[in-house]
């Protein structure tokens, strides 16, 4: 091939490409035509044909559009775009440096026929005004002439700075749908809704900013993420994110999206298991789309039944709609003799925290919201804030490195946690109390005295160690009641049930030792370490003398001298004898006399073995 041959075929070549980066160019732009989508990352404000006061307005190092003036006036800049043939919708970021003013305040025009508002028709977006009610408005205009059509939230951009997303949803036949998110989370809140039919749309308008400042302000509007589109068909129907019971009558049901009115105050569209049934009523609120309020008057809601709510024919406004079934449950607030004091730490590892361990002993689904956990000693509380729901038979860890105490303790996966801050523990000594709010008055539901003396006698280190309790029903501040978690968990069982757990079913009728634990290991290892003596008494006021003997006969050490008994409860033997040395392994005898100042005298005689692992 001859070099003029080659030349002309390269010349083809080029012609061809050109040709097609051309038209790739024509699509691209037909593409942009159809929408608006600037977030100026790419620095350049004139990746589109502005109009107007362009030389007042920068990209800023955050990718940003922002004014750029140099003394106090007005400015503003359109571009031109097709409308799309469906509906659009129109979302921005807008941040003003400011608390909004008539002097200092922003227009974003979603579409206007003119730059020159004196002659436009179309519509804006008011960004301020004077005083300390500042909402976004919707302002109509008809060749110049401006009509309010509707205010968002009172305050919504009161505040220095006023900033936020807008989410604007406009439909050809004039509904007009505005949501707002001044959270900075974008989490859309429905802030305004109006129908203006009289106006049609163009097929191709203006996108404008305006603004007017004084002269401390000229660089203090910005605006960024701007993007119209056409409205997606919404064929998602609304779910449900929660149902809360507020009373033994009421029930907060929150949907995903506004829901339509007529369906949801409908109260077939409701139904309860367990003999609740349908509602009386379904409230809706215009300031709550999303949300519906279900009343029983006839049948109320129990305390500790688990409900299945079925909902069936509530529709969003595109009128998309599906069954749900969700679950819920009456919660109260703990009141005495709910919830008690399972566990504590004092004195915890290098890098850990304290931590206070509760129990719910009840039937009863326990709100542990604004629950009170006070040391008085120090006379210093925290009030905890959660919304953690404490089942029955249930126990909560709380504390502020629960991170630690998984990790530490290894905890099972079923262990539940509370992150909070307590108030300072005394390593030694300490009055730990759980103060639960009803109708405005604390009441004081559980309180342990807590003393470093009730670990075990034979624990070199208590650093990292926690005390548990025995048994939920015998009295708090029994000493004998507490006792060193067990090594075999890393010295504590935080958020589950503890290793040195006894059950009231194993009390006996009068006087006994647990069945399976007549044989203990006082090896310091806090594994069956000790046994227990429960009684149950026939009435109170016995005094008890406790008496432990060698297989000889010999007396080894006195548990109890006329020590006054409850009318349940423990007597606890850690196979220390009187001079706090550890028994020899063997067979022991305990001899417990009972006396009542009425005359009633009990004996009993029990055998126990102190034995050893290896």
């Amino acid at each position: 091939m001859k070099r003029k041959d080659i030349l002309s075929f390269n010349t083809i070549g080029l012609s061809v490409r050109r040709y097609f980066y051309i038209m790739l160019l024509f699509i691209a732009i037909i593409n942009v035509d159809a929408q608006l989508k600037l977030d100026f990352n790419n620095g350049n404000i004139g990746e589109v044909k502005w109009e107007g006061n362009i030389e007042n307005f920068k990209i800023n190092a955050e990718g940003q559009l922002q004014l750029n003036a140099s003394v106090a006036g007005e400015s503003q800049i359109f571009t031109k775009y097709k409308i799309p043939p469906d509906s659009i919708q129109v979302d921005l970021f807008f941040n003003l440096q400011f608390a909004p003013s008539n002097d200092n305040f922003g227009k974003i025009y979603i579409f206007t026929d003119n730059i020159n508002e004196s002659f436009a028709t179309g519509y804006y977006l008011k960004l301020g005004e004077n005083g300390s009610n500042d909402a976004i408005q919707v302002w109509k205009l008809e060749k110049g002439a401006p009509v309010l059509m509707a205010s968002g939230k009172m305050g919504g951009i009161s505040a220095d700075p006023a900033d936020g997303r807008i989410q604007c949803k406009i439909y050809r036949d004039g509904l007009w749908l505005m949501a707002t998110d001044y959270t900075g989370k974008i989490l859309y809140e429905e802030d305004l809704e109006f129908s203006d039919p009289t106006f049609m749309l163009q097929d191709s308008m203006y996108f404008g900013l305006y603004c007017k400042y004084s002269a401390t302000r000229t660089d203090k509007f910005f605006y960024d993420d701007i993007h119209i589109k056409t409205i997606e068909k919404d064929t998602i129907a609304p779910g449900i994110v929660s149902t809360t019971v507020i009373d033994d009558s009421t029930i907060k049901v929150v949907f995903t999206e506004s829901i339509e009115e007529l369906s949801a105050k409908n109260i077939a569209s409701y139904s309860a298991d367990n003999g609740l049934g349908t509602p009386e009523m379904a409230l809706y609120f215009a300031n709550a789309p999303n949300e519906v309020i279900l009343k029983y008057n006839s049948n109320r809601i129990r305390s500790g039944i688990f409900y299945t709510l079925t909902v069936d024919g509530v529709k969003d406004k595109s009128n998309n709609k599906k069954k749900s079934v969700v679950s819920f449950v009456l919660t109260i607030k703990p009141k005495k003799g709910d919830l008690v004091i399972s566990e504590v730490l004092s004195d915890p590892y290098s890098g850990g925290d304290d931590f206070i361990e509760l129990y719910n002993i009840s039937d009863k689904f326990l709100k542990m919201d604004s629950l009170i956990i006070k040391n008085g000693q120090k006379n210093e509380s925290r009030t905890i804030l959660t919304d953690f729901i404490l089942l029955p038979d249930t126990y909560i860890a709380i504390s502020r490195n629960t991170d630690f105490l998984k990790s530490t303790y290894k905890t099972p996966v079923n262990a539940n946690f509370i992150t909070a801050t307590l108030p300072s523990f005394n390593v030694d000594a300490a009055n730990f109390s759980i103060i639960s709010t009803i109708d405005k008055q604390q009441i004081t539901i559980d309180s342990f005295d807590y003393a470093e003396s009730y670990h075990f006698q034979l624990i070199d280190e208590t650093k990292g160690v926690s005390l548990e309790r025995i048994n939920f029903s015998t009295q708090t501040n029994d000493k004998n009641n507490w006792h060193s978690a067990a090594a075999q968990v890393n010295h504590g069982t935080p958020g589950y049930k503890n290793s040195n757990f006894a059950s009231p079913d194993n009390f006996p009728d009068e006087f006994g030792v647990i069945p399976d634990k007549k044989t203990f290991t006082p090896d310091g290892d806090n594994l069956d370490d000790f046994i227990l003596l429960n009684y149950k008494m026939d009435k109170p006021g016995y005094l008890a003398t406790v008496r432990i003997f060698d297989a000889e006969g010999f007396p080894m050490v006195d548990l109890a001298n006329n020590f006054l008994l409850g009318t349940e409860g423990s007597i606890k033997w850690d196979g220390i004898d009187g001079e706090g040395n550890s028994m020899r392994m063997g067979i022991y005898i305990i001899m417990t006399r009972l006396f009542h100042p009425d005359g009633n005298v009990k004996n009993f005689k029990h055998a126990v073995v102190v034995a050893n692992k290896f």
